[in-house]
């Protein structure tokens, strides 16, 4: 194990914890020394040295104090020249480093104010008071030259016209007259005591000035010091020198025993976290407990084989292990009968070992489902998880070394970007829709339509599924999510058993189908593989039914749903027997009961596929071919036709152990449609 030690000295200012400086594994005592000397600098609310370990092998970094100091609200500014808030001593030193650190916005206490002093006006202030006037000004010369024309009659006087331009003159100057006095007056009255802030810039600008003149004459005292203090030291004896040199070897020596004593301190509160992170997530069963450790033994031996390369792993790398881990968690699981929750346990504490924090493994312990069907690379991944845990149970030792070369094909570069893309393909279909009609007319069958179209569709928008058609008889919809699709199906029944209590004059019968992989997405359909099978599947199932595929069944997660081994079927484009899964939606049913009818319906299944495959059961008994003249010995009685009364009767047993045989794959090419 390879750690990484430094300390860091941490400022709070805003109410947020930022990195002032970092100092080696062995600079822990100049880092208290920084801190100390950042006391006395005002805009901070605190200060603190932290020691940082850094895990290479787990990527985790543990962080444990050894020094803080709030600073109290009173404590009085220093300003004197070599104290740290001054610009000379150390003070400059600092103010750069908070500078290179990105601590701009730390107030130092060398900003000028702009409102340095009460009982001036600023300039928005003024601008307000002066357009109050202009406005008070303006409305008394309205209300004036309103007045004057009202009085003024329209006729002449003394020789003068009081109409026409004369009057347009008079009630002009009339209103200038008023105006201007009315802003003389006003202005007088609500603004004589302002002053401006332009007056207050110009002081700011000497002050800022002054300032600048004192900085610089502390600096220059600041270099005269350190150039004195260099001549001084240079004139140290030998003697000196000897003593300061023994000093600081033993000074350095005692630093060195309060480190390690530190350390064994950070060890012990470490190996207690480790402990009680242990306790925390060991709410396993024992028999959990006892697949955690084969998960362990399965991971190990698959790192262990790695080459020393492929061992530092990046994020994606990491990323993808978690993707293999979880595909193996989950056929743990189902190998062993674990719930959801233990098989979602026992992959946390896996994802630990990979450096994972408990609440990060956890999250994805819970939802890596969601990812599957995101991109091609992780289903891959995660099936290839599932397929070598399935081998290692099986007792193939060296299947966990395969590891490597899966990790290959995930870095390689990904091929141009696919039309087609991972989804879960659903289909329902009305059974008995044809005899509906035929039997009720076709009002009672479309309203059986509607029913069924408003039932899907509700739980489609609940579930998150997107209807792509209408099949006539039924809907073609898709989800993005293995889980949505089965909790959609199974809302679908649970409202269709709701339908048909309240309204049994319309009976409806739905079975649905339930399939996952990659398809074409053209004109707003899907097409492909994974749509052909999912329609084959809804025929496989009965009235009632969620029939899904192994696909789907892998990518659903234990534990939440019950699932009966349904098979063996024929299924076009597969090559053997197909098994599916049904999904007992029905908290009702005995899942005892669906399974033992599941087992007395297999043999008849089982005759099916072979009539219809023609080839025997994979592990199946050959049966035992007949003697040549034992399949000839129908065709003996030939020349026996002119008498065909006293041949017909001995011809029927002959031909009887042949004729069934062959008359078997015809009748069931095509196995009988449930209702």
């Amino acid at each position: 194990m390879a750690d990484s030690t430094s300390y860091e000295v941490q400022v709070m200012q805003g109410g947020k914890w930022r990195i002032h400086a970092q100092f080696p594994p062995s600079g822990r005592e100049d880092a208290i020394e920084e801190a100390k000397t950042l006391e006395s600098m005002p805009g901070l609310s605190g200060i603190k040295v932290v020691r940082d370990n850094y895990d290479d092998r787990t990527g985790l970094h543990r962080e444990h104090m050894i020094y803080k100091h709030v600073p109290k609200p009173s404590a009085a500014l220093s300003s004197e020249p070599g104290s740290p808030s001054s610009g000379g001593g150390k003070y400059a030193h600092y103010m750069a480093r908070a500078s290179a650190n990105r601590m701009d916005d730390i107030d130092f206490g060398d900003k000028a104010s702009s409102n340095a002093k009460s009982g001036k006006t600023s300039r928005l202030g003024v601008f307000t008071k002066l357009m109050l006037v202009l406005l008070f000004s303006i409305a008394i010369s309205a209300i004036v030259v309103g007045v004057l024309n009202g009085v003024l009659p329209y006729k002449q006087i003394a020789g003068i016209k009081f109409y026409g331009v004369m009057r347009s003159n008079i009630m002009i100057g009339t209103a200038i007259a008023t105006f201007l006095l009315s802003v003389i007056l006003t202005y007088l009255a609500f603004m004589r005591g302002d002053e401006l802030e332009a007056i207050n810039l110009a002081r700011e600008e000497k002050i800022k000035k002054q300032a600048e003149d004192k900085r610089r004459q502390e600096e220059a005292k600041r270099k005269a010091e350190e150039e004195a203090q260099k001549q001084e030291e240079a004139k140290l004896t030998k003697e000196e020198e000897e003593e300061r040199k023994k000093q600081a070897e033993e000074e350095l020596k005692k630093r060195a025993e309060e480190e390690a004593k530190q350390q064994d301190d950070a060890d012990a509160e470490e190996g207690q976290e480790e402990k009680e992170e242990e306790e925390e997530y060991s709410g396993l069963s024992p028999a959990a407990e006892a697949q955690k450790a084969v998960l362990m033994g399965f991971f190990g031996e698959a790192v262990r084989a790695l080459p020393a390369e492929r061992r530092k792993m990046d994020n994606y790398n990491r990323f993808g292990v978690n993707l293999y881990l979880a595909g193996a968690a989950e056929s743990l699981g189902g190998a062993r009968n674990l719930d959801s929750d233990s098989i979602s346990e026992i992959l946390a504490s896996s994802l630990g070992v990979m450096g994972l924090k408990p609440e990060h493994a956890q999250a994805f312990a819970k939802r890596y489902e969601d990812y599957l069907l995101q991109d091609a690379r992780y289903m891959e991944m995660f099936q290839s998880g599932r397929q070598t845990m399935t081998e290692y149970l099986g007792g193939d030792k060296e299947s966990p070394k395969k590891l490597d070369a899966f990790l290959h094909e995930w870095n390689k570069p990904k091929a141009p970007e696919d039309p087609e893309k991972e989804v879960v393909v659903m289909f329902t279909d009305i059974v008995g829709s044809t005899a509906m009609t035929h039997e009720k007319g076709n009002l009672a069958a479309q309203e059986v339509v509607r029913a069924h179209n408003r039932v899907v569709r509700e739980a489609l928008a609940k579930t998150g599924g997107h209807e792509i058609k209408h099949t006539g008889d039924g809907i073609m919809a898709s989800f993005e999510k293995v889980t949505d699709s089965l909790l959609g199906t199974q809302q679908m029944q649970m409202m269709i058993e709701l339908h048909n209590q309240q309204s049994p004059e319309i009976p409806l019968k739905v079975k649905i189908g339930i399939n996952a992989g990659r398809v074409v997405m053209e004109e707003k359909d899907l097409y492909g593989v994974t749509v052909q099978m999912a329609a084959r599947i809804v025929d496989k199932a009965k009235a009632d039914q969620i029939f899904v595929s192994d696909t789907v069944y892998g990518m659903a997660k234990g534990g939440s749903w019950r699932f009966v081994k349904r098979g063996p079927y024929y299924l076009k484009g597969i090559d053997g027997p197909a098994y599916l899964q049904e999904l007992v939606w029905n908290d009702k049913v005995d899942i005892a009961t669906v399974e033992a009818a599941a087992a007395a319906e297999r043999p008849q299944l089982e005759q099916l596929y072979v009539a219809a495959s023609g080839k025997s059961l994979p592990g199946a008994q050959p049966q035992p071919e007949q003697p040549a003249d034992a399949q000839t010995q129908p065709t003996q009685p030939q020349p026996a036709q002119p008498q065909p009364a006293q041949q017909s009767q001995p011809a029927q047993p002959a031909q009887s152990p042949t004729a069934t045989p062959q008359a078997a794959p015809h009748a069931s090419a095509q196995p009988p449609q449930p209702r």
